[in-house]
């Protein structure tokens, strides 16, 4: 009985001995865990971004990247409810000004600039060539919600045209938009020529006059100047990253 005694509080001390190094090989891992670098773009930049952080994390390669993307306004919505940003990738000055206003991030850099265009159905591409064929009631369009650039671009040229769009749905940023043509439910929807671009032929387009004027910028702003971040601003800005952003369809700074 002794015997067995000593045995089992042998067992027992050696489980706890092995519980205390996996919980200090837990506690040092999480110590030691990957940076995460939290970086909030725009919709309409989703692409880009794709194509410039890989060489961001060969760079870092024990950096955790996480990207959070949506239209701009949401985005500043959540940053000053409290969401956390290392890097933010806006379009529209406003919404840029809105953090300035809070000195919450740097002074911004401008990265690039978009036009707006109309981009059509395939079921109704050979009757909707003009801006005029659109106001043909039998048509349902898209556009950006107001508080979004693609939205408030799309209103200002609906007002400069006489073009009314009081029953085009309101769509929360510009893929929505896009995505909702691109899948039929709406005829017709007003996007970026970026996204223009991405669909390729699977849609058809409407240019009218005046419209390549009505134009939003992107800007990017550092939370602050540690390596990491200033490591993606230049990656951002130098020539080649200029080069993939004509190659989508942006405008140059």
């Amino acid at each position: 009985m002794p015997t067995r005694y000593k045995s089992s509080e042998s067992t027992w001390r050696r489980f706890y001995v092995v519980l205390a190094l996996c919980c200090c090989l837990l506690f040092s891992g999480c110590l030691n865990s990957e940076r995460v670098f939290t970086v909030f773009v725009a919709s309409s930049m989703t692409e880009f971004i794709e194509l410039m952080l890989p060489e961001l994390e060969t760079q870092y390669p024990d950096l955790q990247v996480r990207v959070n993307i949506a239209g701009s306004g949401t985005l500043v919505n959540q940053i000053t409810e409290g969401a956390a940003a290392d890097v933010v990738l806006l379009a529209g000055a406003n919404h840029m000004d809105r953090l300035q206003s809070a000195n919450r991030f740097q002074p911004p850099v401008p990265i690039a600039r978009n036009s707006l265009t109309v981009v059509v159905s395939s079921d109704i591409g050979g009757e909707a060539t003009t801006i005029s064929d659109l106001e043909d009631e039998g048509l349902q369009g898209a556009i950006c919600a107001d508080g979004a650039p693609c939205g408030a671009l799309a209103l200002a040229f609906s007002k400069a045209s006489d073009l009314d769009l009081s029953n085009a749905t309101r769509e929360p940023n510009v893929k929505a938009v896009l995505s909702k043509v691109l899948r039929g439910e709406v005829d017709y929807g007003f996007v970026y020529r970026s996204d223009a671009r991405l669909a390729g032929d699977q849609l058809a387009t409407i240019n009218p006059q005046g419209l390549d004027l009505f134009i939003t910028s992107y800007s990017l702003a550092l939370a602050d100047s540690d390596e990491v971040s200033l490591s993606f601003l230049e990656l951002l800005t130098k020539p080649e990253a200029g080069q993939i952003l004509e190659e989508l369809g942006f405008l140059r700074p």
